[in-house]
């Protein structure tokens, strides 16, 4: 069974009014789920930058439904992880390409765990080394990236 980490995209996704059909099949159809401290950190990022007073508390409510759900399924940035996304940054580098730091924890962390990372944004992980998959497109994905 493949392990999957849900990036902040896949996440974000389930609180929308309207999630994407294909998002929520791709959930309930894999079984090993898990998050990345690092999501968390966006989650709460994007929380204080919410200024409509009446969406914020169901944001919140969500974020702690989430923790509760993944609360033994949550992977955390250890020296190893750091580490390695150091390397994937000076590795994108020397390809032309920025990678962005958080970007960088989330595929060491996938890499540390031998998991796939589920995102929307598979182009950014190309050539890492790192699994992806895109949820919106998981019925014909191959676990290849896509531009």
């Amino acid at each position: 069974m493949t392990k999957y980490i849900l990036d902040t995209n896949v996440v974000s996704e389930l609180a929308r009014p309207a999630p994407s059909p294909q998002v929520i099949a791709f959930l309930q159809r894999e079984a090993d789920l898990w998050m990345s401290t690092i999501l968390f950190h966006e989650l709460a990022y994007g929380l204080e930058r919410v200024r409509d007073a009446a969406r914020k508390p169901k944001l919140l409510a969500f974020i702690d439904a989430m923790k509760a759900r993944f609360e033994n399924r949550t992977l955390v940035v250890d020296m190893a992880v750091a580490e390695t996304a150091g390397r994937l940054r000076a590795f994108a580098a020397t390809r032309g390409r920025t990678l962005a730091p958080l970007d960088s924890l989330m595929a060491a962390t996938a890499i540390a765990h031998d998991a796939t990372l589920a995102t929307r944004n598979t182009k950014d992980f190309l050539d890492l080394g790192v699994d992806v998959i895109d949820p919106w497109l998981a019925a014909a994905n191959t676990n290849a990236p896509r531009d």
